[in-house]
């Protein structure tokens, strides 16, 4: 089986910290090749052992690390999921984002037809074929196609990763959305087969997040140090994050990222609130193509130094109260006791071993009138001024605060 460097970093009595991956380490999947049957995916993301670049709890990641040769293609071969929205994307040895197609843009096979445009006629297949070329885009790119470049860009590596991602299936214990993996076939660019691989993942290990659930009921030790976090303010103050073109973190080109660094020192319990944009309720059998402010939005918490999510509460997840949100974090012990979905209130855990955190507000595939979608934010704008009511207000408050007035008791005084 392939194992990745995550991998790698997991023994039986590992603590946390030796899962740890920094932001500025690279971020290659895998490190040495495949041993027996080759799956397409070389790995799939898991919260305790694959668990780096911050991931959303919602989203399953598949990789494939390939060596980009001039004169050769991958061939993806796969069948639309029943889920909220999937893609994919290449990235460079750095992780950072090369290109990448989403599900309304893979157009289908013929004879099928693509469900995130609309309701396919009774009898339609259900199948997509999409290519990566390895060469530099052209000037006319090909359909269902995406380019790795040759080179030009300063790739530090002849390395690469093909990342399939899907969102929140419609069945909650089918990951792939209730079709097979995508397959896929290293080809010539003339089509003849070097190397087909099997539609599976060869994760070798499935721990069902026994560790972070771990990590998230803990609390913070009575008396240990909050040292002081590096970009941490009080209030938190929230930016465009994860855009960065030198050390990537496999971001998702659809998506938008505010993100703010929350700190102990300030307090144990962050309480966050803003307007919920609409979304597609796909669980509730809305089609991903209805007509909404975004197809997704979600907040996590993570841990800065690892990179590692550590819990997340999605749209659909969330407790909306009369079209707006209120999140809470904090360890078990300090959750006010109104910190409840009764209460219009989703609590999310901290993570007990870490002083800091590192919250993230995705923003996914924005309509064109959604004015104030995160991917409105620029880099010299205020995020306040551009999201107005959707931005996520937060301060830090004491638990007696909150379960004497909620959110706006918080809030006075900020």
């Amino acid at each position: 089986m392939l194992r990745t460097r995550a991998e790698r970093l997991f023994t039986a009595g590992a603590t946390v910290l030796a899962l740890a991956l920094p932001a500025h380490a690279p971020m290659a999947l895998a490190a040495e090749p495949p041993q027996g049957p080759e799956c397409s995916w070389g790995i799939k993301s898991n919260p305790d052992t694959v668990n780096i670049a911050y991931p959303d709890l919602d989203v399953t990641y598949w990789a494939h690390e390939f060596v980009p040769v001039p004169g050769e293609r991958l061939v993806i071969k796969g069948q639309y999921p029943a889920a909220r929205y999937f893609s994919f994307h290449v990235y460079d040895s750095r992780a950072v984002p090369l290109d990448s197609v989403y599900d309304a843009r893979i157009a289908p096979d013929p004879g099928s037809a693509n469900p995130y445009l609309a309701q396919p006629l009774p009898g339609s297949g259900n199948s997509y074929t999409e290519y990566v070329d390895f060469k530099a885009a052209p000037s006319n790119p090909a359909p269902n196609t995406l380019y790795v470049g040759d080179g030009s860009q300063g790739n530090p590596a002849p390395l690469a990763t093909l990342m399939y991602r899907v969102y929140v299936p419609n069945a909650p214990a089918e990951p792939a959305g209730g079709v097979p993996l995508p397959q896929l076939t290293l080809q010539t660019e003339s089509g003849t087969t070097l190397q087909s691989y099997g539609a599976c993942a060869s994760s070798s290990i499935e721990t069902g997040g026994q560790l972070n659930e771990e990590i998230a009921n803990s609390n913070y030790p009575p008396g240990a140090p909050t040292p002081p976090i590096e970009g941490a303010t009080n209030p938190p103050t929230w930016s465009r994050a994860l855009t960065g073109k030198l050390i990537g973190v496999f971001a998702n080109q659809q998506n938008a990222y505010l993100a703010a660094t929350i700190s102990r020192q300030y307090g144990g319990i962050v309480v966050i609130h803003g307007k919920a944009p609409t979304f597609p309720d796909t669980r509730a059998g809305e089609p991903a193509y209805a007509t909404r402010q975004l197809r997704y939005w979600s907040i996590c918490e993570n841990n800065k130094e690892t990179t590692r999510v550590i819990s997340c509460a999605a749209d659909y997840h969330a407790a909306i109260n009369h079209g707006y949100y209120t999140y809470v974090i904090s360890d078990p012990d300090a959750r006010p006791a109104n910190a409840t979905a009764s209460n219009g209130v989703t609590w999310l855990p901290w993570g007990g071993i870490f002083p800091d955190g590192y919250v993230i507000l995705r923003n996914l595939l924005p309509a064109p009138t959604f004015a104030q979608a995160v991917q409105n934010v620029g880099e010299t704008s205020s995020p306040q001024a551009v999201m107005g009511p959707y931005f996520p207000s937060t301060v830090y408050c004491a638990k007696g605060t909150f379960e004497s007035g909620g959110w706006k008791a918080c809030a006075q005084g900020h």
